[in-house]
C-alpha cells in the first residue's frame, strides 16, 4: 500500500500533528507513506526521514499541485491520496480523475466545514463542487461520531462510506520531557501552586474568554491557583485586555505557542479545553496520556473522549461560573485529581494510541481500494 497524506496548510496545529503521528504510525505498520505538503512548513520540517512531496498553495484549483499528484498516481508511486482539508480533497479528486487510477480518501476534521456557512451564488457553486468531490472520493474518515453525524446530515456520504477513526497519539516518553519543576521555574510559578493549563489556538471557537472569566471565580476562592494558556491567534489582544481589566494579570498568563505543550501539560494539575465547538479535541487525549484530569465542554468530540466524573468533568459551553466551580472542585481535591488522572491515562491506553488509529486508518484505506 502506497499512500500520500495531503495538506496545503503551512501551520502546525491539531490536524498537522495528527498527520505526522499517522504518517509515522503507517510507516511502522509497513505502509509506504509520504507527506504532500508545503515546503518550507512546520509539518515538513518535522518529517524526520519521511519522504516529502512539495505542494504550494496557489489558489483554489492549483494546477501545479494537481499535476504533481497525477504524476505520483500515474507512475505508481502512490495508490491512494489522503486529503485533510476541503481544498486538498478537491485537488485529490481532480487528480484521481485525470490520472485514471488510484483512490482518494478524505478526513473530516470539523463538525461544520466553512463552506456550509456560505450564502447565495457562492453557496450554490460550493455545493455543486462538493457534490462532485464527494462522488470522486472513495471513502471518508470522520474523527468522531459527531463529525460523522454532521457528514450524514449534509448528505456528504452514506454510512457505509464513512469510517470513524478517533485521533490517536504515541505513548509519551515522560523521561524525555522537561521536568515539571523546570517548566514551572521558567514560567515563574511556585512548585506548590495549583496549575491549570489550556493549550489551544487563540480563536473564537476555542472560547478561551470563558476560561479567563472562570478564573475570577477560582481566584476569589483559591488565590494561589494559576492558569497558563499556550497558543497564538487572533484573539490574543482581546484576551490580554480581559485579563488586565479583570485584575488577573498574576492569575492568568498567555505564554504563546509552545513546541513543548506536552511537558507543559505534565507540569500542570488540571487541563481545561473550553471550546464552544470541538470536532474532537486532540489536546484532551494528550493531557490524559500524561495522567491529568480534564475539564471540557459538552461540544461534540469531547463527549466521546472524556468520561464525566471518571476521567474528568463536563461543563456547558460558555458557562464561566459553571466552569469555575468545576475547576475549584479539582483544585480542592488532590485525591480526585489523582484518581481522574489515572483513569484518563488508562482510557488513553485503551482507546487513543497511534497504533489503534493506524490500524483503523489502514482498514479504511482497504475499503477505499476495494471500492
Amino acid at each position: 500500500m502506497k499512500v500520500a497524506l495531503f495538506t496545503d496548510a503551512n501551520v502546525f496545529a491539531g490536524t498537522e500533528r495528527h498527520m505526522l503521528d499517522l504518517a509515522f504510525g503507517l510507516r511502522a505498520a509497513g505502509v509506504n507513506v509520504r507527506l504532500a505538503c508545503p515546503w518550507p512548513s512546520a509539518l515538513a520540517e518535522r518529517a524526520a526521514g519521511l519522504p516529502v512531496v512539495e505542494i504550494q498553495k496557489r489558489g483554489l484549483l492549483d494546477g501545479a499541485a494537481i499535476r504533481t499528484v497525477v504524476g505520483l498516481l500515474k507512475s505508481g508511486a502512490i495508490d491512494l491520496v489522503h486529503a485533510h482539508n476541503g481544498r486538498t480533497a478537491l485537488l485529490a479528486a481532480v487528480a484521481v480523475k485525470l490520472a485514471g487510477r488510484g483512490r482518494a480518501v478524505a478526513t473530516q476534521h470539523f463538525l461544520e466545514p466553512a463552506h456550509v456557512l456560505r450564502r447565495g451564488v457562492k453557496a450554490f457553486v460550493s455545493r455543486t463542487a462538493h457534490r462532485w468531490v464527494n462522488r470522486q472520493t472513495s471513502h471518508f474518515i470522520a474523527i468522531s461520531e459527531a463529525a460523522k453525524a454532521g457528514m450524514l446530515a449534509r448528505g456528504q456520504a452514506t454510512p457505509a462510506q464513512i469510517s470513524v477513526v478517533p485521533n490517536g497519539m504515541p505513548l509519551p516518553e515522560l523521561a524525555r520531557l522537561a521536568s515539571p519543576q523546570t517548566i514551572r521555574a521558567e514560567l515563574g510559578i511556585a512548585p506548590d501552586a495549583i496549575l491549570i493549563v489550556a493549550v489551544a489556538r487563540l480563536e473564537r471557537e476555542k472560547s478561551l474568554e470563558t476560561l479567563v472569566a472562570a478564573m475570577r471565580t477560582v481566584g476569589a476562592a483559591e488565590p494561589a491557583a494559576v492558569c497558563v494558556i499556550a497558543g497564538d491567534g487572533t484573539q490574543k489582544e482581546t484576551l490580554l485586555a480581559q485579563i488586565a481589566n479583570g485584575g488577573m494579570a498574576g492569575r492568568v498568563k498567555l505564554i504563546g505557542f509552545r513546541s513543548d505543550a506536552l511537558a507543559l501539560m505534565n507540569a500542570g494539575d488540571v487541563f481545561v479545553l473550553p471550546s464552544a465547538v470541538e470536532s474532537f479535541g486532540l489536546v484532551l487525549i494528550e493531557a490524559m496520556s500524561v495522567g491529568k484530569p480534564v475539564i471540557a465542554t459538552r461540544s461534540g468530540g469531547p463527549l466521546e473522549i472524556v468520561v464525566d466524573g471518571e476521567t474528568g468533568l463536563f461543563v456547558t459551553p460558555a458557562a464561566a461560573e459553571e466552569m469555575g466551580r468545576a475547576i475549584l472542585s479539582l483544585v480542592r481535591d488532590a485525591n480526585l485529581r489523582r484518581r481522574m488522572g489515572a483513569a484518563g491515562r488508562a482510557r488513553f491506553l485503551e482507546n487513543f494510541t497511534v497504533e489503534r488509529m493506524t490500524r483503523a486508518t489502514i482498514a479504511a484505506y482497504e475499503k477505499a481500494l476495494a471500492a
